[in-house]
């Protein structure tokens, strides 16, 4: 029997910040007295729209794999490991390790949209490790054309190196359609829709609405007039403590 969370835009977490320079809407937000919606190997997930330019103050990070995907607009970077400012344009990626320690600031400017996802590794293995940072640009990944869909594969050979466990990511763009798909009942999957709108397995997403997937072999998605699509496979089950169960 397949297991269903979906999750429209104002049922998620919606936080402004500084003083409305941006808006989160958060279909994982960080744990609070209530508990944590965080499962499988993904701790928080926030989809980010900057409608002034702003900046997060230096702030520290450590034990996670956090990742920030650029879908419009720019980003400038300062950490404590490289020490220099580095930007991030459309299509970019940057993966923190972050390892026993590092800090870091952001600075965004106005119209930008992006993702900022935090998995959770395997603690007792990144607490021993370095801080590193890797900046991916959007020509390291390579998009595949397949009747009617174009996916982008972001944890190819030249794209993302991960740390945590099983995880695999992919952003389709899909034109009108039925599509059926092939999944592993072993791990989850977890959409968030970009733009347009899409049916999976008969429910109706619209943009910025969250879906997870759990106990499925395969799936079946109808497109009316083009979606754009992303999605993280991780396993259901982990073989390791994990963060909110440690702390």
């Amino acid at each position: 029997m397949c297991r269903v969370k979906h999750l429209r835009k104002d049922e998620q977490q919606i936080e402004p910040l500084f003083n409305g320079a941006f808006t989160e809407n958060k279909p994982i937000p960080f744990p609070n007295r209530s508990g944590t919606s965080a499962y499988s190997n993904i701790f928080y997930w926030a989809h980010l729209v900057a409608h002034e330019t702003a900046e997060f103050p230096l702030h520290p990070h450590e034990g996670f794999e956090i990742m920030t995907f650029v879908f419009k607009g720019a980003v400038e970077h300062y950490d404590t490991v490289s020490k220099v400012y580095s930007p991030l344009k459309i299509g970019d990626v940057q993966a923190i390790q972050a390892g026993t320690g590092v800090s870091h600031s952001e600075r965004i400017t106005k119209g930008t949209e992006l993702f900022q996802i935090w998995f959770d590794p395997d603690f007792s293995k990144t607490m021993t490790q370095a801080a590193t940072y890797k900046d991916y640009m959007a020509s390291s990944f390579f998009s595949k054309s397949d009747g009617g869909k174009e996916t982008l594969e972001y944890m190819t050979e030249d794209g993302i190196k991960t740390i945590t466990e099983g995880l695999e990511i992919k952003k389709t763009i899909y034109k009108s359609g039925i599509f059926d798909e092939i999944l592993n009942p072993s791990f989850t999957y977890s959409y968030y829709l970009l733009d347009g709108e899409i049916d999976i397995d008969g429910e109706t997403l619209v943009k910025d609405d969250y879906y997870v997937l759990q106990d499925a072999s395969s799936v079946v998605y109808d497109v009316k007039n083009g979606a754009e699509l992303f999605l993280i496979k991780t396993p259901t089950e982990i073989k390791y403590r994990r963060f909110i169960e440690r702390y």
